[in-house]
């Protein structure tokens, strides 16, 4: 079978710029697709394609400049999958991830009705349909925009009565209530699934939020083996039983023995960032394989190793970072440096978890 080299990407952000990043190294032409001009994924990018999703000329071009394409973010429009769809583009992955992820109720039902358990939820329109499900559900809950929330954006925590009265309310907004868990840990699991049916996944990596955003993942995750396995075995039921290609990041809570799905996206995840300087393959060199049919290599934890994010608020700290090899230093190349916004990463790579950690939290 004859190999595809040249692999387009609708986005154009930082997922993009290290999917393009790994394409160099492994021998392939990346054309991306992002309406920001500045995007940090035209900084690695062999060709940027500066349009709106739904621009056809722009779609059209990127069909015939590419062999594959692929998404580097879950809110890419499903009426831009479809129109490429109908252009007979080459797109493994498809719009079923997109389709699922980009709903919330849609994404906790599809993997309820597969057996995989999560935190109890319901659909609610309203203020009236809220404190109906309140009151079935008790509080705590929280309450979340269906679409387009992320790094705790459109999330709304309900611990009594007056809590409702913080609610921004849309009517053109669909919103889940979820039961609010008291859990142990929140773990992630990346894995990706070849067009050829394959699965492999990425060591477990356990996660650290600060207001509402990822902080560090610390990898390998510090539970029992038996919760290890489990997780695994969740996670390939959830990328075959949905027919999922490509990557997918789910997150977990862990409660006791007790494992909860929470979220899942279709893409490289932030919390596998470790794999670009800890394992054997990268997610991004993992997710180029797997769409374009190339043999997908098992993945060997190389060392210990705790990813921190690097935010706006960040940057005059990085010249603290010290200069050893191992300690890895990945910016984006965004324009602006924004407070709470992510500009980059660095992947603390030891023996001992307990000094990485330590050294993570004195940045």
């Amino acid at each position: 079978m004859k190999k595809s080299r040249r692999v387009g990407i609708l986005g154009g952000g930082q997922l993009a710029k290290m999917l393009c990043d790994s394409g160099k190294k492994m021998g392939y032409q990346t054309v991306i697709l992002d309406p920001n001009r500045d995007s940090c994924g035209s900084l690695s990018a062999h060709k940027h394609i500066v349009c709106d999703y739904r621009d056809e000329n722009g779609l059209n071009e990127l069909c015939e400049s590419v062999d594959v394409i692929t998404y580097e973010f879950e809110n890419v429009p499903s009426e831009t999958i479809e129109y490429l769809e109908k252009n007979r583009a080459n797109i493994p992955q498809g719009k079923r991830p997109l389709y699922l992820s980009q709903h919330r109720v849609r994404e906790k039902e599809a993997v309820s009705n597969i057996g995989v358990k999560t935190a109890e939820f319901k659909k609610v329109k309203n203020l009236d349909d809220l404190k109906k499900a309140i009151a079935e559900m008790e509080f705590p809950c929280i309450l979340k925009t269906c679409s387009g929330g992320y790094d705790g954006k459109g999330q709304w925590k309900l611990l009594k009565e007056s809590d409702l009265n913080e609610i921004e309310w849309n009517e053109k907004v669909e919103y889940i209530l979820e039961k609010m868990l008291t859990f142990d840990k929140e773990v992630s699991c990346l894995v990706v699934r070849g067009i050829d049916g394959h699965v492999i996944n990425f060591p477990i990596g356990e996660n650290i939020h600060r207001n509402g955003i990822l902080n560090m993942t610390i990898v390998p995750a510090r539970i029992d083996r038996e919760i290890v396995n489990e997780i695994e075995n969740i996670s390939k039921k959830i990328v075959e039983r949905l027919d999922i290609y490509g990557p997918l990041g789910i997150e977990f809570f862990i409660k006791g023995k007790e494992i909860y799905f929470n979220e899942m996206a279709p893409r490289p995840h932030n919390s596998a960032h470790y794999t670009m300087d800890a394992c054997n393959y990268s997610q991004f060199d993992a997710h180029l394989r797997g769409i374009l049919g190339e043999e997908l290599p098992k993945i060997k934890l190389l060392t210990p190793v705790v990813m921190l994010n690097v935010m706006g608020e960040d940057r005059d700290r990085l010249d603290t970072i010290p200069n050893d090899s191992d300690t890895h230093i990945h910016i984006y190349g965004k324009t602006e440096w924004k407070k709470n916004r992510k500009m980059g990463h660095i992947n603390y790579c030891g023996k001992n978890i307990d000094e990485l950690i330590l050294k993570a939290n004195s940045f």
